[in-house]
């Protein structure tokens, strides 16, 4: 199967491990995510039969993905998908924890000019994160044994 990523939304480029091997690629990806500078990356597969480029750039990139936000030391990991009911949703991963209340753990990206906030177990560091990248390269999965809380993105319709 093919990737492609994206890095902070704008720069996009065909995943190819030909120096280091698949994990260490993403590893190395990861382990570039700061504050200032990449702070989003988003891993998503092309179609056997299709061309990167004309792909992202003719057909909009793919609706499927896993994508972090953050840093190396502190960054939320997202899956979107096609649930088997044919919904397409996207959820935030963690370990399974103790969710009442609000999340109280803010994850700043773009240069700190936006936040996600989650719950202490949905925060990942670089090599968990590589890990779970690579399954997901590998398997088009997230590793048994994490959980995943369904993160709404509709907006809210306004009153009238």
């Amino acid at each position: 199967m093919k990737f492609y990523y994206t890095v902070d939304g704008k720069r996009s480029g065909e995943f190819v491990a030909d120096v280091r091997s698949p994990k260490e690629t993403l590893a190395r990806l990861l382990n570039l995510m700061r504050t200032s500078e990449r702070s989003t990356l988003l891993l998503a597969p092309i179609p056997a039969d299709k061309d990167f480029l004309t792909y992202l750039h003719k057909e909009g990139g793919s609706p499927v993905y896993l994508q972090c936000a953050g840093t190396a030391e502190a960054m939320t990991i997202e899956w979107h998908k096609v649930d088997d009911d044919g919904q397409d949703r996207h959820y935030i991963v963690g370990r399974g924890g103790d969710h009442s209340g609000e999340p109280s753990v803010d994850i700043p990206f773009f240069d700190g000019n936006r936040t996600a906030t989650v719950y202490p177990d949905e925060v990942f560091v670089a090599d968990e994160a590589t890990d779970i990248f690579f399954h997901y390269y590998e398997t088009g999965r997230i590793p048994h044994g994490y959980e995943l809380r369904w993160y709404d993105l509709t907006w809210p319709k306004p009153q009238p």
